[in-house]
């Protein structure tokens, strides 16, 4: 994320924010009442653009096609769940309503007072030398001291910015709950593959030990431990089911389905290799601070010093401008110059505020939310920092499992399980040995997994962190921590 733009990308399409950065923001102060800040235009120009992709139309046709056999088959990854729940999830639909109905407050803000227009009667009519006043009318607008509205309208547009934010930062937190949701989900069912396999080779193993019951070379004991340890694994694979259905509602809610839409996970697609980041700690912190939450406190600390700015030009005098028209019969001497003749009074008022301690508490309330939240942003940019640390040792020590689980303990635990299930064939070992090595091959065949599940995750979290997508380094250069 540079410094003057972001980027949201979604999933085969991408969403370009152009938000201005919080450094560059003063330089759209000062503008005329009558126009837009530049800070407000840009955010509009991102919601048309987003909004060709969340509008109500887009998101009714998505929402019936995701329903459609060949949308369900569609999914099956990672990326097809995010693009889903971009377009159809309401929370994030929520939060882009949020942002369009902040964007018509700066239009608000920028609008003068109503035009006070007024009509007398006169019950008992005037008489003048030209003839009878019968009618008055009068029209007066009042017009605020100009930094009253120009300043009204900059904060609502920062504060219409730091909406636009904050919908950034929901998006970003949105996928990263689709990759927890998806990789749970992931886990579940590679466990039911790896338990379903174990069950098959210890039913394998049950008819090898009955072979050897039958020729006296094994006891009753043995032919029950693996049934035992088979009746076992039936139990865990029950539950699977159960949580495979919890894991599937799960991510169904997040990515904004119907209730009881499918969700496939295609089984040929194995976890690509466990790599860390290919862009430099440093770059991650810079990318880290610029992130959409942090930088909408930035926003809404500017939004107060405008606020404060349009207080003080409510303190300053309004001035109005009017007319009084006054409508005269005809005289009683038509002769006399002038008769019958409307009379029109240009009016100038003045409107002078007299509580200007109330004024000033104001101004000092807005000066003193913006510090606030200046003070929140400074808190928000360390913890990014921090979150960016904590993330990257979290990924180090899963790329390190999962080259640990490949290269060591798993080739470890299949050579030792061969070679107990050949020891106990030949009468080199027993039968709690064979099942102890199977235990353990089972543990760490599902250790590899959750280790490649727990990856995936910890890559979505650091992708939300520093709020931008992350490439890999390539596994020539990727040297184990």
């Amino acid at each position: 994320m540079s410094a003057g733009t972001s980027a949201m990308r979604f999933p085969d399409t991408q969403i370009s924010t152009g938000r201005p950065s919080y450094r560059h923001m003063a330089l759209a102060l000062a503008l005329l009442a009558a126009c837009g800040s530049q800070v407000e235009k840009q955010s509009r120009a991102d919601l048309d653009r987003v909004y060709a992709q969340l509008g109500p139309e887009t998101v009714a046709d998505s929402a019936a096609a995701a329903t459609q056999p060949e949308a369900i088959a569609s999914l099956g990854t990672l990326r097809s769940y995010v693009a889903s729940a971009f377009a159809n999830s309401p929370e994030l639909r929520a939060s882009y309503e949020e942002w369009r109905a902040a964007l018509e407050r700066p239009a608000q803000a920028r609008m003068l007072p109503e035009l006070v227009l007024t009509y007398g009667g006169f019950i008992r009519a005037v008489e003048t030398r030209v003839g009878p006043q019968k009618h008055r009318v009068a029209a007066l607008q009042w017009f605020p001291w100009p930094t009253k509205l120009s300043a009204g309208a900059d904060a609502a547009g920062y504060a219409a910015l730091s909406a636009q934010q904050h919908f950034e930062a929901h998006a970003l937190d949105l996928a990263a709950q689709v990759a927890r949701a998806y990789w749970r989900l992931w886990f579940i069912q590679k466990n039911k593959l790896v338990q379903r396999d174990q069950r098959n080779v210890l039913r394998s193993f049950s008819n090898q030990v009955r072979a050897r019951l039958q020729g006296g070379e094994a006891g009753l004991s043995d032919l029950a431990q693996v049934d035992l340890s088979i009746s076992r694994i039936s139990d865990v694979i029950a539950g699977l089911d159960e949580a495979e259905r919890r894991a599937a509602a799960e991510l169904v809610r997040v990515i904004g389905a119907s209730p009881g839409t499918p969700t496939p996970i295609r089984p040929e697609l194995d976890p690509l290799p466990a790599l860390l980041p290919k862009q430099p700690e440093t770059e991650l912190k810079q990318a880290a601070v610029e992130h959409p939450r942090v930088v909408a406190m930035a926003s809404m600390s500017e939004s107060a010093n405008q606020r404060a700015r349009a207080v003080k030009g409510t303190r300053a005098p309004s001035f109005g401008l009017g007319l009084d028209w006054i409508i005269t019969g005809d005289g009683p001497d038509p002769a006399i110059p002038d008769s019958g003749q409307d009379a029109v009074v240009g009016v100038v008022a003045l409107k002078v505020p007299v509580s200007g301690g109330a004024y000033r508490a104001a101004e000092r309330e807005a000066r003193a939310e913006s510090d606030a939240y200046r003070a929140r942003e400074r808190a928000a940019r360390d913890r990014a920092v921090a979150e960016v640390e904590q993330t990257l040792a979290d990924l180090r020590n899963a790329v390190r499992r999962v080259r640990l689980y490949e290269s060591t303990l798993l080739p470890q635990a299949e050579t030792t399980y061969s070679s107990t299930l050949d020891g106990y064939q030949s009468g080199r070992s027993s039968l709690a040995e064979v099942l102890m090595a199977e235990r353990d091959l089972l543990e760490l065949a599902l250790g590899l997994f959750e280790a490649h599940a727990t990856y995936g995750v910890v890559w979505a979290e650091l992708e939300r962190v520093v709020g931008r997508p992350l490439s890999t380094r390539s596994p020539e250069d990727d040297i184990a921590p």
